[in-house]
C-alpha cells in the first residue's frame, strides 16, 4: 500500500533534480511512490529521472512533449497518484529523509485534513538577510490546530499561514477535490495561491508544526533574489490570472458572494505583491519597462491605489521611475470659480502639481470673469472661454475653436477637469483627448440651484477633497493613462 505520494514536476533543473530525487528516494518510510512530471525539458533532466527510475521502481516517470506548466503538471500528477496522503516538491528543492515517516504518522494520529511543516532556507548570495528574514516569517506555520469553514480565512485575511502547497501533506481526497476544478490554463506565477484557494476550500481541519522538514533554495526561479530581470517581473505579474480563475471557481460553486472579501484580498494580495517587486526588486534601468509590464496586467485606478498604499510618500520617485514624461504644462478647467472651498482646495492641487514641475494654467467661463476676486495669487492668470451654458448645438463650435487654441497656445499634456457634470463635458474631454492631452475628470466644484446662485459647500466634502491621497490619486493616474493612450 503506498502511504504517500510525492509530484515532482521537472523543468530545467539539471543542477538540482539528483539532489531532490535522492532525499526522497532516501526517505525513511519506504511506502511510498515518487511521481515525477518531466515537463519538456530541454537540459538533462529527462536522462536523470530515467537513471534513477530504473535504479528506484517507486518513481513514476510521466513525460510532456512540450512545456505545459507546473499546473498541468502538478494536475497529472494527482490523477496518477495511489497514496493515502499528497505531498508536492519542487524539483530544485528537497526534503529531511525523516520527513515521510513523521508526517505520516502524525496525519494518521491526527486525522486532519492537512498538515502544515516549517521551511529551512538555503539562499544564494543574491539574498539579502532582509528577504532571508522576510520569508522565513512569511513561511513560518501557525502552531496549532484550526478546523471548520474558515481556513480560507485564516490564510487570506487573517494571515495566519501561507498558500504554499508544498510545505504541506495532504489528505488525498482533499486534492483530487481541488485537482478536479483546475482550470487547464497555464500560470507562471500564483500558481500554489490558486492551487491553495481550491484545496483550502475543501480542508475542514489544519495542524501547523514547526519541525522543518522542506528544505527551500531561496533565490531560484520566478521568485527570484532581491533583484528581479524584467523576464522574471513580467512572469510575477502575469499571475494576476489567478484572481479569475479563483472568481470563475467561486462562481461555479454558487459561492461569490460567501467568499467576496476573500476573493478581493486574494487579487489584492498579488497586485501589492507585484507593485512593491516595481518598487523594490527592478534595477532603476529595467524600471520603465517594468512600469509598462506592470500596466499590462493591472488597471490604472488599482495600480495607483497600491502605489499609495505601499509608497504614499514616495511619489516624486514613482513618478520618476515611471519614465512617463507627465509633461510640463497642466491645466484645470472649472466652471465655477471663486467660491471658498474652491479657494482652499485648488492652491493644493496647482502646489501638488508644480511640485512634480508642472506649471499650471486655469480654465473657467466668461460668466465668471466679474465675481472672481483676482486678488487670490492662484487666480491671476485665469483663461477665459465661451460660456458652457450657452454652448449647445452649432453655439459649442466657437466654444471648440478657441479651446482647441489655447490649449494648443498653452501646449498642455494633462487637462484636470473640474467639471464633470456640465452638459458639454464629454465634448471637451473628447477634444483634450483627440489633441494628444490627457484628461481627467474630478470632482471639485459647486454648482448653482435654481436660483442661480451657487451654494457654499462643494459636491464632495471638505475632508475628502482636501486629502492628499485623492490629489496623489489624480495625479498619478493622469500618468498612467498616458500609458494606455499609446497603445
Amino acid at each position: 500500500m503506498v502511504k504517500i505520494s510525492i509530484i515532482v514536476p521537472v523543468y530545467n533543473v539539471e543542477n538540482y533534480i539528483c539532489g531532490c530525487l535522492d532525499s526522497l528516494i532516501r526517505q525513511s518510510l519506504k511506502e511510498i511512490e515518487i511521481i515525477c512530471i518531466n515537463d519538456g525539458s530541454q537540459d538533462k533532466c529527462h536522462e536523470i529521472i530515467q537513471k534513477y527510475a530504473k535504479e528506484d521502481d517507486r518513481i513514476i516517470t510521466i513525460t510532456f512533449p512540450e512545456n505545459k506548466g507546473t499546473l498541468c503538471a502538478r494536475t497529472q500528477g494527482v490523477a496518477e497518484a495511489n497514496g493515502q496522503y499528497l505531498m508536492f516538491v519542487d524539483s530544485d528543492d528537497f526534503l529531511d529523509c525523516q520527513a515521510c515517516e513523521r508526517l505520516y504518522l502524525l496525519m494518521e494520529k491526527e486525522q486532519t485534513d492537512v498538515i502544515h511543516f516549517g521551511t529551512a532556507l538555503h539562499s544564494g548570495s543574491n539574498v539579502s538577510a532582509e528577504m532571508i528574514k522576510w520569508v522565513t516569517h512569511f513561511l513560518t506555520p501557525y502552531s496549532g490546530k484550526l478546523e471548520g469553514d474558515n481556513l480560507l480565512n485564516f490564510c487570506f485575511l487573517q494571515e495566519k499561514f501561507d498558500f504554499n502547497i508544498t510545505n504541506k501533506i495532504w489528505k488525498r481526497e482533499i486534492c483530487s477535490a481541488a485537482f478536479s476544478k483546475v482550470q487547464p490554463q497555464r500560470l507562471v506565477a500564483s500558481e500554489d495561491r490558486y492551487l491553495f484557494f481550491l484545496m483550502a476550500y475543501y480542508a475542514k481541519s489544519y495542524r501547523g508544526i514547526t519541525d522543518k522538514f522542506y528544505h527551500y533554495n531561496l533565490g531560484i526561479g520566478v521568485t527570484g533574489g532581491d533583484l528581479l530581470t524584467v523576464e522574471q517581473f513580467e512572469k510575477r505579474c502575469s499571475g494576476a490570472s489567478a484572481s479569475a480563475l479563483v472568481a470563475d471557481f467561486l462562481e461555479s460553486e454558487h459561492a461569490a458572494e460567501q467568499y467576496e472579501a476573500i476573493a478581493t484580498q486574494f487579487a489584492n494580495q498579488i497586485l501589492w505583491d507585484c507593485a512593491d517587486c516595481w518598487f523594490h526588486k527592478l534595477t532603476k534601468s529595467d524600471s520603465v519597462k517594468g512600469f509598462q509590464i506592470l500596466s499590462k496586467y493591472f488597471s490604472p485606478d488599482a495600480i495607483v491605489g497600491a502605489l499609495a498604499r505601499l509608497h504614499f510618500e514616495q511619489v516624486k520617485t514613482i513618478v520618476k521611475r515611471t519614465g512617463i514624461e507627465v509633461g510640463s504644462n497642466t491645466a484645470i478647467y472649472c466652471r465655477y470659480l471663486g467660491n471658498q472651498d474652491l479657494n482652499h482646495i485648488l492652491p493644493q492641487i496647482i502646489a501638488l502639481l508644480k511640485s512634480q514641475g508642472s506649471a499650471v494654467t486655469i480654465y473657467t467661463d466668461e460668466n465668471q470673469k466679474d465675481i472672481l476676486d483676482t486678488s487670490e495669487t492662484f487666480l491671476k492668470e485665469v483663461v477665459y472661454l465661451p460660456d458652457s451654458i450657452n454652448a449647445s448645438w452649432d453655439l459649442y463650435e466657437q466654444r471648440a475653436k478657441i479651446f482647441y487654441n489655447m490649449l494648443k497656445e498653452k501646449e498642455i499634456k494633462v487637462l484636470f477637469y473640474a467639471s464633470p457634470a456640465s452638459h458639454v463635458a464629454d465634448y471637451d474631454m473628447l477634444l483634450a483627448a483627440m489633441s494628444n492631452i490627457t484628461a481627467i475628470p474630478i470632482n471639485i466644484e459647486s454648482s448653482p440651484d435654481n436660483s442661480g446662485k451657487v451654494p457654499e459647500r462643494p459636491i464632495v466634502s471638505m475632508e475628502e477633497l482636501s486629502s492628499p491621497a485623492i490629489m496623489f490619486r489624480c495625479f498619478v493616474r493622469a500618468c498612467l493613462h498616458k500609458i494606455y493612450r499609446r497603445k
